[in-house]
């Protein structure tokens, strides 16, 4: 039995190994999208399983035979990825992990350091474990960033901004700011959701603790530790930042 996922560029199937028999789980980063590496596979093992089907009809005494019902190949699993069309102001080095000025300094800096022309139009896509940014004439990967590592997130000053600051190593952090039409509201609203959702994931894979019904968080120089907190502080920048700028949303 076999048993495969593909998301983006990550592909990784399960398979039983011959010698062992224990099950296997092998991970692959692709140059190529993955979707396609998962469905040429997954039509590859349906022809074999038909095969097998078919010859075991032609082999097998008719006086023995059963009703079993044919269970097909899973197809493949596409995790659910929301898209917006943004543009991107870039990304640049930060000293802190978290706060609402140094997202607020790093977009006023990004705002007067470029004209709007030279802004560029990208595609954002949101997925629970990973946000992409794609140039949308090319489709090339500017960055793709795992949620896992997403310390804060936040609306500038202009409820059209948005930004949120990666850990990329130890003191190194990364902001990653964009400019949205008509305002920052939904693709500020599907990271947090994501975060919320990594954040849960984390959660749910530890063990429970014993004599106690609390589950323990995540170590103390985790990043998805502080993904809670920094987001519900990012959310209540935003609506703050909606709350005083509502007269001049369109």
């Amino acid at each position: 039995m076999l048993s495969f996922v593909a998301y983006y560029r990550d592909f990784a199937y399960v398979a039983r190994d011959k010698l062992t028999h224990v099950l296997k789980c092998h991970v692959f980063r692709c140059d190529t999208p993955a979707k396609n590496i998962a469905t040429s596979l997954h039509d590859i093992c349906s022809k074999i399983m038909a095969q097998r089907k078919s010859s075991s009809r032609l082999n097998t005494d008719p006086s023995r035979l059963r009703d079993i019902p044919f269970q097909e190949f899973p197809a493949p699993k596409n995790e659910l990825v929301q898209r917006f069309q943004v543009r991107y102001l870039g990304r640049v080095p930060v000293t802190k992990p978290a706060g609402v000025d140094v997202i607020n300094v790093a977009l006023e800096n990004a705002l007067n350091g470029k004209d709007k022309e030279d802004w560029t139009p990208v595609t954002v896509n949101v997925a629970s474990a990973t946000l992409t940014i794609l140039n949308s004439e090319t489709e090339e990967v500017l960055s793709e960033c795992r949620v896992r590592f997403l310390s804060f997130m936040g609306v500038g000053k202009d409820v059209h901004t948005f930004a949120f600051i990666m850990a990329e190593g130890p003191g190194d952090f990364i902001c990653h700011m964009f400019w949205c039409d008509p305002n920052a509201a939904s693709l500020s609203e599907a990271v947090q959701a994501a975060c919320m959702l990594r954040y849960q994931k984390c959660l749910d894979a530890r063990p429970p603790s014993s004599g106690s019904s609390c589950l323990p968080g995540p170590p103390a120089d985790s990043v998805a530790r502080r993904v809670g907190s920094s987001v519900k502080k990012g959310v209540q920048s935003l609506l703050g930042s909606f709350k005083r700028s509502g007269s001049q949303t369109p």
